[in-house]
């Protein structure tokens, strides 16, 4: 982190365009952290239907109302207000999907490196017990859940059947591995094979397209935000655990790795206290091109108005009202450029820091 916080400083001072990019980014995230407090004329759903498809400032002077500044869209609804909140809605999806993903991956993809096929030694028993713990997992984890979005469930009962699916599994585990070792073939300990499960997990997981697993979710289940986002976390972790992995097999022939290993210092010091802190540079930067793409998606499937509730606002509902009024320009042309902007932004970023980082290798 220091080494990053070192990068970042350097590149702010030699480098306008990583500083314009970064400017922007943090004026954008606060504003959309202060909408509440900001005086709007009007709300992001408020419709004024005198003022239909009203361009940008080509306001009439001669009424009383607030104006919009930016034009409106075909129910009078406020471009400006819709463009501030949409900016909330992208970042509310992409912030906590990215997070979650990339923490999966990294746990994942560093572990597949460190252990490989031969250095994690877990009972027979031990794995036994955890191919019992699926079941209770599969039920609570995915089949209630599923149930429950059929039959509209709020939020909480989906974290009580989360809650529910971590605590029956453990439960399993917990039970079963001492019963398994009272058995001379469980009690055993076998290499368990890391980095080929990893390996084949994310081929299976890459093999269907993302865009066909969200149509079936909107086949499947009503359009929520709670939904879409724990399906974008379980296909977006597969290109953060590859980096990761890559990293940590990088890692280990290190001299200083090799030398740490031969004091004898356990796998987990190994892991703690000398990957994570390599690891994190490269995440990062993989962190910042996975939340362009979740930017440019969120917005693709508002426009498509696929897995996305429609009480949302949002960039891409916003560019498809030109369906509807091809002359009304700016509902392309101002939500896009926001986009376009942000997602450059989120690139330059990432990009001047990568280059940065293996300039120093």
């Amino acid at each position: 982190m220091k080494n990053l916080w070192h990068i970042a400083r350097a590149l702010w001072q030699t480098t306008p365009a990583f500083r314009l990019a970064l400017l922007y980014l943090v004026l954008l995230a606060a504003v959309a952290l202060a909408l509440p407090w900001l005086p709007l004329a009007y709300g992001p759903n408020e419709l004024d239907l005198e003022q239909i498809y009203q361009a940008p400032f080509g306001w009439n002077t001669e009424t009383d109302k607030s104006q919009h500044w930016l034009g409106t869209d075909g129910l009078g609804r406020d471009v400006l207000s819709n463009v501030l909140y949409g900016a909330r809605t992208a970042f509310a999806i992409s912030l906590p999907v990215m997070t979650l993903a990339s923490l999966i991956g990294l746990t994942l993809g560093a572990m597949a490196g460190l252990y490989g096929n031969r250095r994690l030694y877990l009972s027979r028993a031990l794995v036994a017990a955890l191919l019992f713990a699926l079941l209770p997992f599969a039920y609570y984890g995915l089949y209630l859940p599923t149930l429950l979005f059929s039959q509209g469930a709020d939020y909480a009962d989906f974290f009580l059947t989360g809650i529910a699916a971590v605590i029956f599994s453990l439960l399993v585990v917990v039970t079963l591995t001492p019963l398994f070792k009272r058995l001379t073939f469980l009690h055993k300990k076998t290499p368990f094979p890391t980095d080929e499960l990893l390996l084949r997990l994310i081929e299976v997981q890459t093999s269907i397209p993302r865009l066909v697993l969200i149509l079936v979710l909107a086949a499947i289940v009503p359009p929520t935000l709670l939904a879409l986002s724990i399906l974008l976390v379980l296909t977006f972790w597969t290109g953060t655990a590859r980096l990761a992995r890559a990293e940590m097999l990088r890692i280990r022939e290190l001299p200083f790795f090799e030398a740490a290993t031969s004091l004898g210092y356990t796998q987990r010091r190994l892991l703690f206290r000398h990957a994570l802190p390599h690891l994190l540079g490269p995440v990062l930067v993989a962190f910042s091109f996975g939340l362009a793409g979740l930017l440019m998606l969120e917005s693709t499937l508002s426009f498509l108005n696929i897995g996305v509730s429609t009480d949302l606002v949002s960039w891409g509902r916003m560019i498809a009202g030109i369906r509807t009024n091809t002359a009304a320009w700016w509902l392309v042309a101002i939500p896009g450029a926001i986009l376009s902007l942000t997602v450059l932004a989120l690139q330059t970023v990432s990009y001047y820091v990568l280059r940065s980082l293996q300039y120093k290798k």
